[in-house]
């Protein structure tokens, strides 16, 4: 059986430093076949050049608009049946897509499957405070979107992020993953090493905070209404 293209997205707003590190981690991946489309988000720094210098890179330019709005700019562009998000700033180890594939080959009810990512700090950069100790560890793992390798029909169902919001965009998705039935998969290995800097969108927890709590309580909202709808004669 031909292998199935894999799409990796890398959304990129003023990423120069990191860039290619990301880049050149996803050109390392033992499974093939990959494109890489890189969604500049309208950067001011030499994010673009430095897409544009890989052949194997489609650069996709535009406004700034955030992280919701360029990964689904990416999707657009892309042609893989099956999607993998990659933070500019991050980097995959050479196994992953191999790993992930695999996994979901396996298990042909998975919509998705995802794995664990090890956070590491940027040197130079001071420990944040909302960093604690066992982030650190080297045994001490995360969920996320930049660890999982995505069937395409999955986004077809249940549509692509939502652009309200900047922050924790892919946990609302997640949240509509769950609810439309479509199963997850883990592994476990690490998928992806995620770089804490002084730069990064967590940085602001209380942004993050107030997003996670519209995001569970428009998720409770909808659970509600799904409930009343199946009891007739009660007014949603």
């Amino acid at each position: 059986m031909q292998p199935k293209l894999i799409s990796a997205i890398i959304p990129a707003y003023n990423a120069e430093k990191y860039l290619s590190q990301a880049i050149d981690s996803v050109l390392a991946q033992t499974y093939r076949p990959i494109e890489i489309v890189v969604t500049d988000d309208g950067s001011t720094d030499f994010t673009a050049a430095i897409a544009r210098s890989y052949p194997e890179v489609r650069n996709v330019h535009q406004s700034n608009q955030g992280p919701p709005v360029a990964r689904n700019t990416g999707l657009r562009n892309s042609t893989g049946e099956m999607i993998a998000f990659l933070d500019a700033d991050d980097y995959w180890p050479p196994h992953y897509l191999m790993v992930q594939s695999q996994y979901l080959a396996k298990h042909g009810e998975l919509g998705c499957v995802v794995g664990r990512f090890q956070n590491f700090i940027e040197i130079g950069t001071e420990k944040p405070d909302w960093v604690a100790e066992y982030m650190l560890e080297e045994d001490a793992v995360s969920l996320g979107l930049q660890a999982s390798l995505i069937h395409r029909w999955v986004f077809d169902k249940v549509g692509a992020f939502n652009e309200r919001y900047r922050i924790a965009d892919d946990v609302e998705w997640f949240f509509r993953v769950r609810e439309a039935g479509i199963s997850i998969g883990f592994t476990s290995s690490i998928m992806v090493c995620r770089r804490i800097h002084d730069a990064n969108i967590s940085q602001d927890q209380r942004a993050v905070a107030r997003a996670t709590i519209r995001i569970l309580k428009e998720h409770m909202d909808r659970k509600r209404g799904r409930r009343l709808e199946a009891l007739p004669g009660v007014p949603i």
